[in-house]
């Protein structure tokens, strides 16, 4: 049965219940693809380059590990730069004193799904498979009663039962919403890379969502579409469909993930440091990159600073401005912070985060500064003193010019570190990606310009909030440690670390309690209000949802709002960058880039770094990697 038939028959299936022969299901079925390689004949070229050449990787998330350690095996000198203490990314993580008990805090709950495929291989080929165990259901609770609970992985993989099956499961959802296979839900069935963002990248996912059945919006595509960390409103349809495809519609694999059996460090991150080390790559930590150098159309160096530290040129404030208590100012998206000595001089501070760069803001408790984004406190002098480093914030030069004016200016280093290098990728954050092709002039005109556009354009999608509370009361068992929830203000997620990870557990059984994560993935602009009111609405939103915790008492809590996760808005994809830049030894990675082959959040990480290692191995005329990927395009694009 040919996919136009099946196009014909599924109308009737939906409508009448018509059966689908066995040759028809084998043609529609996802299947799982690699990626073409440069060369025709690339199995027949060489491993390794006969003389080694040198790499430097900027960005210690999952794709600069990947780029890293697949360049490493391949006898490449590799260097990977990072400003954190530790490597990681998003899925880093660090110790947290919790009442004198020393235990380890992350960014977040992680899944590691099925269809990961470049993830999971470079674990299985790390042996870090055995860290991991299956979850064995993905369920959506909804503040609607007459809803409940949802299940969305304990269901067939055979496409189109997988969605008859989700269906049949959903009370608010009917068959008939399928009655018409030309209608707009059945375009998530359409995925097609070319046509789809041609067609749907400049619509908002909800209004294309108006002409979907609105229970099945409510119940299935609005819960999924907002763990993209973007608003519904503010979404791609383009992206939108990619996301789905990805995840539901263009895998063989389903909806299952795994977990980390410990803590994000120990199950993945630190072995991972542990085998580049192994392998003769070079790691530092605590280092930014600030700017690459470009000679002769190529990429020569990458100069560094300090964790947190201002290179641009002085800031001039007025005298008058600078009380006795810090003060804060801005230049563009640099922090200073200026005060008054008792003895008539001024003192000065960079406000960025040493721990990966985050503004901090006056902590009102303690009369020192507090990051935002990771719990890091320092105290009024800026030396750190709770969170995820231990680098104290930036001391700058404050110069009173005998008038008005006090400048406000970094401090003059002995020497700036440098790394020359025959490539570079830039496998850093947004924030951190513009920052440094900013600095380096670099797109501004030439054949690179779209290139420095298209990274002056990213934008990063609305906040997210990690809330992890130590409470007093036992949580009751539950059926799983991370649920999906649709209806509530903030909380889009929990997850139930005390029935999740050992160390967590044995806390909880000592001392006959819990330990509960809420997330809210993307906080609307109207909701990022007073951090006491978000955890007032938060705490209420955990009491609805697990009445049995109600009136239990908040022994310890960290809570954090990030905001690093890429936007994906109407009309962006156009312009984004890709993995290539335009001169011939730079190349990017990570989940923000442009990607024609269906793959988001981690699994796009690790694709990016080891596609822009594979850029590097055929620059070099050696041997690609292969490159797993899920179907190309939905089931039903003839």
């Amino acid at each position: 049965m040919q996919r136009r038939h099946f196009i014909r028959n599924l109308g009737l299936a939906a409508a009448a219940g018509t059966a689908l022969g066995a040759a028809g299901l084998s043609a529609i079925q996802p299947r799982r693809g690699v990626l073409p390689f440069a060369a025709a004949d690339n199995d027949a070229l060489p491993l390794s380059p006969s003389v080694k050449k040198r790499v430097v990787v900027v960005g210690g998330g999952l794709a600069g590990i990947a780029a890293s350690y697949e360049l490493l095996k391949r006898g490449f000198d590799v260097t990977l730069v990072e400003r954190a203490d530790n490597l990681g990314g998003r899925l880093t993580g660090w110790n947290v004193d919790v009442n004198g008990e020393i235990m380890a805090m992350e960014h977040g709950f992680h899944g590691f799904f099925n269809q990961y495929y470049n993830l999971k291989g470079l674990l299985e080929e790390m042996g870090l498979g055995g860290n991991f165990k299956p979850v064995l259901d993905y369920p959506v609770i909804f503040k609607d009663p007459a809803k409940g609970t949802e299940s969305f992985t304990n269901t067939t993989t055979i496409f189109p039962f997988n969605l008859f099956a989700v269906v049949n499961q959903a009370r608010s959802v009917s068959i008939l919403d399928f009655n018409n296979p030309f209608g707009r839900l059945y375009e998530l069935m359409r995925y097609d890379p070319e046509r789809t963002f041609a067609r749907f990248d400049d619509v908002d996912f909800k209004t294309f969502c108006k002409r979907v059945n609105q229970p099945m919006v409510d119940t299935i595509i609005e819960p999924f579409a907002h763990t993209s960390f973007n608003q519904f409103h503010r979404y791609s349809t383009a992206e939108g469909m990619k996301f789905f495809h990805f995840f539901f519609l263009g895998n063989p694999d389903g909806m299952g993930y795994d977990q980390t059996i410990d803590d994000a460090m120990t199950s993945v991150v630190t072995p991972m440091t542990q085998q580049l080390h192994a392998l003769g790559g070079r790691v530092i930590t605590g280092v930014e990159a600030d700017r690459l150098v470009l000679r002769d159309g190529r990429i020569e160096k990458l100069v560094m600073k300090r964790p947190g530290d201002i290179q641009d040129a002085p800031l001039s404030v007025p005298a008058a401005d600078i009380g006795t208590d810090w003060t804060a100012f801005w230049q563009g998206t640099n922090l200073f912070y200026a005060r008054r000595e008792a003895d008539g001089g001024y003192r000065a501070l960079s406000g960025r985060c040493t721990h990966m760069g985050c503004p901090v803001g006056l902590d009102a408790a303690t009369g020192g500064f507090a990051c935002p984004c990771h719990g890091a406190k320092y105290d009024a002098d800026g030396s750190p003193t709770a969170g995820p480093t231990v680098v104290p914030l930036v001391a700058l030069d404050a110069v009173a010019d005998g008038g008005t004016q006090v400048a406000l200016m970094p401090r003059a280093q002995q020497n700036t570190p440098e790394l020359t290098a025959d490539y570079f990728v830039l496998a850093c954050d947004v924030p951190g990606l513009q920052e440094i092709v900013g600095r380096s002039g670099l797109g501004q005109q030439g054949p690179q310009e779209a290139f420095g556009t298209g990274v002056a354009n990213l934008g990063v999608a609305d906040p997210y909030i990690v809330w992890r509370l130590w409470l007093d009361r036992e949580c009751p068992p539950m059926a799983v440690p991370f649920y999906t929830v649709s209806g509530w203000r903030y909380t889009d997620s929990i997850a139930i670390y005390s029935q999740m990870q050992p160390a967590y557990e044995d806390w909880g059984r000592r001392h006959k309690g819990s330990v509960i994560e809420l997330h809210a993935y993307a906080v609307e602009p109207e909701n990022v209000i007073d951090e006491a009111e978000i955890k007032r609405v938060m705490r209420a939103e955990l009491d609805d949802l697990i009445p049995q915790l109600q009136g239990a008492t908040v022994l310890y809590d960290i809570y954090t709002m990030q905001q690093n996760f890429p936007r994906w808005a109407p009309g962006d994809y156009a312009g984004r960058p890709g993995i290539d830049t335009g001169l011939p030894n730079l190349f990017l990675a990570g989940d923000f880039v442009r990607l024609e082959v269906p793959a988001n959040l981690m699994e796009a990480a690790t694709m990016t770094g080891r596609i822009a290692a594979n850029r590097v191995l055929a620059a070099e005329g050696l041997r690609e990697n292969p490159i797993p990927t899920v179907d190309l395009t939905g089931p039903l694009v003839l």
